[in-house]
C-alpha cells in the first residue's frame, strides 16, 4: 500500500513491458483500488485510483480534528511531508498523495485531473463504477473508513456531471448519513481490573470498559439487485453486516437503459475483455466488459448502459477477446435484458 504504482503493457500475449514513467508519471502513494470506464464519452478508457495510506497521518486521524475540508477533499502532501520522512515515502516526486484520475488523451497518453474533475475523497478503500442515475455518464461509488480507533468517515457518491467533473451526492441520494444514523458499533470489552489492565484504553478506568468502533465500508458492488431497471449498492463491512442500498430512481421517474449480456465462442464463454458499443442518436456509450471488478468485489456481469434521453438503440457494436468485430443493428430493445452471442462469422 505504500510506493509507487507500476503499468506493465501486454506485448500481443508474449509477455509485458513496464511504461510506468512513460503513461503514468506520478502515481498515488497509498494505492489501493483501480477502475477503469470512459468518464467522458469520447470513446477511451480513463482510469481511477484510489488512494487511502496517504490519509493516514497523525495530523489527519486525530479524533479531535474531526471533519474539516482541508482533509475531506483535497491531496494530503502537507500532511504527510511533517510526519515522514523522503527515506519512508520512497521518493516522494514520483508519487500523488491522494486520489487519481489520468484522463485518457489517445496514442498511451494519459493526463492526470483528479482535482480539476473534484474525486478527492478521504480514508478511500474500493470503488466501484456504474450509471446511478441512467444519464449515459458512469458514477462512481467510494466506500471508506478505517474502524477502532478512528472516527467514522463516510462514503461518497461522485456523480458524473455531463463527464466534465464530478458532484458530491452522498447526502443527497441517502447514502449517508446510514440507516438509523449509525457510525459506530460495539468493538470489545476490556477488564480494567483485571487481565486488561495495562491496556492503554484503561488508563484511569476501572471495571469492565466498552470500546465503540467506528463503522467502517471496505468494498461494494453495483448493480439492479431489484431488477426494476435501475443500480443499487450493496457494501462490505469492516466487523459488520452488508449495506444493501436500494435506489428508488425507477419509482421516481421514467428512465431508459439497456442491459448487454455477452456470450462467447471463440472467446471466453463470458466474453470478459470484451468492448461494447452503444450508438443512440449523436451518443456511443463505451464500456469495457471486465466483470466490474474492484477492490475486494465483484458487481454483476450484465453490463448497464443508461441511455438519457435517448428513446432507442440505433447499433451495438462488440469487439470480442478474440479479435472479432460485430455489429448488431436489428431488433434492439431498451429497458431489458439484451444478450448478443459471438457470431461465428
Amino acid at each position: 500500500m505504500q510506493g509507487d504504482d507500476h503499468y506493465y503493457e501486454n506485448q500481443r500475449g508474449k509477455g509485458f513491458v513496464e511504461k510506468t514513467a512513460a503513461n503514468f508519471p506520478k502515481t498515488p502513494w497509498g494505492a489501493m483500488c483501480a477502475q477503469f470506464f470512459d468518464f467522458n464519452q469520447d470513446g477511451l478508457l480513463d482510469l481511477f485510483v484510489t488512494d487511502m495510506h496517504s490519509d493516514m497521518t497523525k495530523g489527519q486521524t486525530m479524533e479531535a480534528l474531526g471533519f474539516r475540508l482541508e482533509m475531506e477533499k483535497t491531496k494530503s502532501e502537507k500532511f504527510c511531508a511533517i510526519q515522514w520522512t523522503e527515506e519512508y515515502l520512497q521518493g516522494s516526486s514520483n508519487n500523488i498523495f491522494g486520489n487519481a484520475f489520468y484522463q485518457n488523451l489517445g496514442h498511451g497518453k494519459f493526463e492526470e485531473v483528479s482535482d480539476l474533475l473534484g474525486v478527492e475523497t478521504y480514508w478511500p478503500w474500493g470503488a466501484s463504477v456504474g450509471d446511478l442515475n441512467a444519464d449515459g455518464y458512469e458514477d462512481i461509488f467510494v466506500t471508506a473508513g478505517m474502524g477502532y480507533p478512528f472516527r467514522y468517515g463516510n462514503n461518497s457518491v461522485l456523480l458524473n456531471e455531463g463527464g466534465k467533473r464530478f458532484f458530491d451526492s452522498e447526502f443527497l441520494l441517502g447514502v449517508e448519513p446510514r440507516k438509523d444514523r449509525r457510525t459506530e458499533k460495539f468493538w470489545f470489552a476490556l477488564e480494567c481490573d483485571g487481565a486488561d489492565k495495562q491496556h492503554p484504553e484503561c488508563a484511569g478506568q476501572s471495571g469492565k470498559v466498552t470500546l465503540m468502533g467506528a463503522l467502517s465500508s471496505r468494498s461494494s458492488a453495483i448493480f439492479d439487485l431489484d431488477d426494476d431497471g435501475d443500480l443499487d449498492i450493496v457494501t462490505n463491512e469492516l466487523n459488520d453486516r452488508p449495506q444493501i442500498l436500494i435506489s428508488d430512481l425507477t419509482q421516481r421517474k421514467p428512465i431508459h437503459f439497456l442491459k448487454i449480456k455477452l456470450i462467447g465462442t471463440k472467446s471466453n464463454r463470458d466474453g470478459l475483455g470484451a468492448t461494447v458499443k452503444v450508438r443512440a442518436g449523436d451518443r456511443v456509450l463505451t464500456q469495457y466488459y471486465n466483470g466490474k471488478s474492484g477492490y475486494l468485489s465483484q458487481s454483476s456481469l450484465p453490463l448497464y448502459f443508461g441511455l438519457g434521453d435517448a428513446t432507442k438503440v440505433d447499433a451495438i457494436e462488440v469487439r470480442w477477446p478474440s479479435g472479432k468485430r460485430q455489429v448488431v443493428v436489428k431488433d434492439l430493445p431498451i429497458n431489458r435484458l439484451m444478450r448478443i452471442t459471438e457470431s461465428d462469422n
